[in-house]
């Protein structure tokens, strides 16, 4: 058998490969055989057709049968022969059987897994801040918790920072309602009736300037507000320009978040907590927030060193894919969160490449930590595995029993296996990283107090 193998880039072979004549007909001798063995002719008895009574009949069909496996078996031998390891094959082409020797040739493409060689993985040096939990972290969830419990209470004076501002508005641009000057505009820039705003001077995750203005208005007052938006706004046509909103103030409201005392813990954790049991329960959700914390960046740390002394290439096939996954997630996200679909098609390069570059790292990490499981002979077990699939049957509402069946069936049960290798590979490396621990950084910069009832 004569095998050539013409590497490309991106992980791509394409394998030429002729079968000599001998092989074919010993092939197709076989073929027609076996069908002579189980058809059925008249005027013939089971067994006993004539080879050239089935080529006759069955002609095509042999022809057919022939060619796979031939097909099959000269792949089979350029792996073996050449050490390829193939992911896919993308396609058989160039079929041919030669009259003059009667061999038969092919051409096959293929994506190949990428060959590299691993520099040092293990003792990787990482930092990682030390966890140091301190009265002022724990009052800070705290507040975040008494925050969730918030209450609203009107109040007859001139909204300040932090009050809520209960108002409506009219959008104009050049003296003419945004309505009809630009029907297309936003609707909330056009007008709302109602809603309430909680003045922040020191975001702008609405309009700019927008809280800045709503600062001193009371209840009953109107006022102009003029918005320059910025180059950058989502609505093109209106970007640069000055808008108008003529606000009405509908009502003030204090921001009150209740106190920790006995009534508060009472309600959110029963009669037997104290603030004492509270606190310590607060201060081991922390520790194990920032233990999380910690492994993630371990993890990232670890990735990133080794990462960057690799270079090879990947197969575009399965980067393709990978890319097409992250953009359909991307969309969806965005369109939950209520982004129009118009949008969604501006940005669409801009989508299309951050996923691409995702995917690219993605798959070379999974090559790479791959590769250190093989080194290693690191495996998934199978209570790790029926961990995970019972995981994945509680998270779509399943009988475990059920669900393991049909993973059996859709070939979903190696995937699985797959990933769990991957995980196990990257906590090899965790495991062996070199640490070296460092003051710990703040997990929080803010430093407002609450409004007390």
């Amino acid at each position: 058998m004569n095998i050539n193998v013409e590497h490309q880039p991106n992980c791509r072979a394409v394998a030429h490969i002729r079968v000599p004549g001998e092989e074919v007909s010993k092939q197709r001798r076989s073929i027609v055989a076996q069908y002579a063995q189980s058809v059925r002719l008249p005027g013939f008895r089971p067994g006993k057709v004539p080879p050239a009574a089935v080529e006759k009949r069955y002609g095509s069909d042999i022809q057919s049968e022939l060619e796979r496996q031939l097909i099959n078996d000269g792949l089979r031998e350029a792996v073996k022969r050449e050490g390829l390891e193939v992911l896919n094959i993308l396609g058989v082409n160039d079929r041919m059987t030669h009259d003059t020797d009667k061999s038969f040739s092919f051409s096959a493409e293929l994506s190949l897994a990428p060959k590299f060689e691993l520099p040092e993985y293990k003792g990787v040096p990482v930092k990682l801040a030390r966890i140091e939990i301190t009265d002022a972290d724990i009052d800070h969830d705290l507040l975040h918790l008494r925050e969730r419990y918030t209450t609203f209470e009107d109040v007859e004076r001139a909204a300040q920072n932090d009050d809520v501002v209960v108002l409506g508005y009219k959008g104009s641009l050049d003296g003419q309602p945004l309505a009809e000057a630009m029907p297309e505009a936003p609707n909330h820039l056009q007008g709302i009736d109602e809603n309430w705003f909680l003045i922040d001077t020191n975001e702008e995750n609405f309009l700019p300037g927008f809280y800045a203005g709503l600062v001193g208005i009371a209840k009953g007052e109107s006022r102009d507000l003029s918005i320059t938006l910025g180059d950058d706004f989502a609505f093109e046509a209106l970007r640069g320009k000055t808008i108008t909103l003529a606000v009405t103030c509908n009502g003030v409201k204090n921001k009150v978040v209740p106190p920790l005392d006995a009534d508060f813990i009472k309600k959110i954790a029963g009669d037997e907590m104290t603030e004492e049991t509270l606190r310590g329960e607060v201060k081991e959700a922390i520790r194990r927030r920032r233990e999380q914390n910690r492994e993630n960046d371990k993890a990232n740390q670890v990735i990133a060193h080794i990462f960057e002394k690799l270079e090879f290439d990947l197969p575009q096939e399965i980067v393709n894919r990978e890319a097409q996954r992250r953009t359909n997630d991307i969309a969806s996200r965005a369109m939950q969160q209520g982004v129009p679909q118009e949008e969604l098609l501006k940005q669409q390069e801009e989508i299309l490449s951050s996923a691409t570059n995702q995917a690219r790292q993605s798959v070379k990490t999974t090559f790479m930590l791959s590769e250190i499981a093989k080194r290693e002979g690191i495996i998934a077990t199978d209570q790790q595995l029926m961990m995970a699939l019972s995981n994945i049957a509680a998270r779509q509402k399943k009988p475990v029993k059920k669900f393991i069946q049909e993973a059996q069936k859709n070939g979903m049960i190696d995937g699985v296996r797959e990933d769990l290798v991957i995980e196990n590979a990257l906590q090899f490396l965790k495991d062996n990283a070199q640490v070296e621990e460092t003051d710990p950084e703040p997990e929080h910069c803010d430093t407002h107090s609450p409004k007390e009832a």
